[in-house]
């Protein structure tokens, strides 16, 4: 799964790519201008989540079927621990893995991209709604939800939290890392000396 996801990655960064265009293109037709480093964090976003959504939901097709007749769903967490899945214990622990692997670019870049997730709550409620949607979706159209990826999901998000959290502390003094987040500012022009207060003539 994991070479095949390189595979396809220079089409994510295409599709990722014309998805994020018009943004600059914006920007400039209002005579605003951001850092390069600034439009690299936003477009890695773009990019992350089309990876994911295509990791999770397209990866058998682009079409979706929410006529099956067959629902597969586990509330029961950590099942595996007892149950190990019919493709094996290292399948198994691959796929895991993967479920954590997956969402820890989404936690470092949502609160990069956007200042409202820079705290931790908000990017973990972020990054479990996504993976409850995830699943949601996933059931409806008949594979597999369960309650084990969306904790693995989470955790990934909270790790890439966790990322950030060292980045700012470490880099928050660093130009081009304040540029990516978005704090750099043009300078405001100095404003001109006051003109002198009118002084009344001495009688």
């Amino acid at each position: 799964m994991f070479l095949f996801a390189l595979y396809v990655l220079p089409a994510v960064l295409l599709f990722s790519l014309v998805l994020y265009l018009p943004y600059p293109i914006m920007l400039w037709v209002e005579k605003r201008r951001l850092p390069l480093v600034r439009h690299a964090s936003l477009y890695l976003l773009v990019c992350t989540a089309a990876m994911v959504l295509y990791a999770t939901i397209f990866w058998y097709g682009f079409s979706l079927d929410f006529s099956v007749d067959y629902h597969m769903l586990n509330l029961i967490p950590l099942s595996w621990l007892f149950e190990p899945y019919t493709m094996g214990v290292p399948r198994m622990l691959e796929q895991l893995a993967l479920n954590i692997v997956m969402f820890v670019p989404l936690g470092l870049l949502l609160p990069v991209a956007l200042p409202s997730l820079r705290r931790f709550r908000r990017t973990a409620a972020v990054c479990l709604a996504i993976t409850l949607a995830i699943e949601t979706l996933q059931y409806f159209t008949g594979r597999s939800a369960d309650i084990d990826d969306v904790l693995l999901n989470l955790l990934g998000g909270m790790l890439g939290y966790a990322l950030f959290a060292l980045l700012r502390a470490r880099l928050s003094e660093r130009p081009w890392f304040s540029a990516a987040l978005g704090l750099c500012q043009e300078p405001e022009p100095s404003p001109a000396d006051p003109a002198p207060e009118h002084m009344p003539e001495p009688l």
